[in-house]
């Protein structure tokens, strides 16, 4: 995949990410589930489950999922870039934004919680 660098491909992606998540920013669960360390950000750029967890939990990371993936088909065209393209470049935004204790998903696939300093990212990552 090619390093993303379309102009205005930032507030394209800001503007996903927000509508991915804005639901679930609101949603008690899906806080209590990311704070618990049972969700966590993957490269491309979609939420996933850490570990072994309840049907609660993979039907709450698949809901978010469908908004996120309409979300990334909404907004990939007018940038230029395939969805998958977009999802990733999110992805990477999303797992810069992480928080101390949150999970995310390092470039080999293990899930590591953010420390203090900044995330594992992948390399394509601008």
């Amino acid at each position: 995949m090619k390093r993303i660098t379309l102009i205005g491909l930032g507030l394209s992606i800001a503007l996903a990410a927000a509508a991915g998540t804005a639901y679930a920013q609101r949603d008690p669960a899906y806080e209590a589930a990311r704070a618990a360390g049972k969700v966590g950000e993957k490269v491309d750029g979609y939420l996933g489950v850490v570990g072994g967890q309840g049907a609660d939990i993979e039907a709450l990371v698949r809901d978010i999922n469908i908004k996120r993936k309409a979300a990334y088909t909404a907004k990939a065209g007018s940038t230029g870039s395939t969805i998958e393209q977009f999802a990733f470049t999110t992805g990477c935004n999303l797992i810069a934004n992480t928080k101390p204790g949150e999970k995310y998903q390092a470039p080999d696939g293990s899930w590591q919680t953010r420390g203090g300093g900044a995330p594992q990212r992948d390399g394509r990552c601008v």
